[in-house]
């Protein structure tokens, strides 16, 4: 019987295949300069304030800290996962706590949360199993990670047009992204060539 490692290999392989027969018209061996991807959409600053009365203790003084927990904290505050699904209206008002009035990017992070499920599907599958949390440790699912980091290559994808920079740079990176990953639906991509 094979195991998850080699599966996941296997996995892998198909992901480089489909790289090279889908992406057709784009060169896939030139990866984007991703030192410049920050400059390609502008993104408005995300705020978890909204949700500091619930998930306080996650928001550490000082620089922000990202955790799993907090991302876990704050999609159980809004209600934005049903089991291992987006309740989508959720999502949306959860965003617009963190995004406040930017409506089109408001938009485009609820329909990346809401069209991630296969991708975290997939990755919770070959996701390695934890080992038992030391006494005193809390451990917090990865769930909303996943499909948060999703829904940030989705935007990137369908970065706003008021937000997006048009350069040689930017649009071969969202080509790149469209045609050159194994991961395509979870940056908004398909089976088949952009045009």
């Amino acid at each position: 019987m094979m195991d998850r490692f080699g599966a996941l290999l296997i996995w892998i392989l198909f992901g480089i295949l489909d790289w090279h027969s889908m992406a057709e018209g784009t060169d896939c061996s030139k990866p984007p300069d991703f030192s410049t991807l920050q400059t390609c959409c502008a993104s408005p600053t995300m705020t978890f304030e909204a949700f500091k009365s619930q998930c306080g203790k996650y928001m550490p003084a000082g620089s922000p800290r990202l955790s799993p927990c907090l991302y876990e904290c704050i999609f159980n505050a809004s209600n934005t996962l049903d089991g291992t699904e987006i309740n989508v209206q959720n999502a949306r008002n959860m965003m617009q706590k963190i995004l406040g009035n930017n409506q089109g990017f408001t938009d485009a992070y609820t329909e990346g949360l809401e069209n991630c499920s296969n991708f975290v599907d997939e990755m919770m599958k070959y996701s390695r199993r934890r080992p038992p949390a030391l006494p005193g440790v809390e451990v917090c699912s990865s769930l909303p990670v996943l499909f948060a980091m999703c829904s940030q290559k989705y935007v990137f994808v369908h970065c706003p047009p008021a937000s997006w920079t048009n350069s040689d740079a930017c649009e071969h990176s969202k080509e790149y992204s469209l045609n050159c990953q194994s991961t395509k639906q979870s940056r908004g991509g398909s089976s088949h060539r952009v045009g």
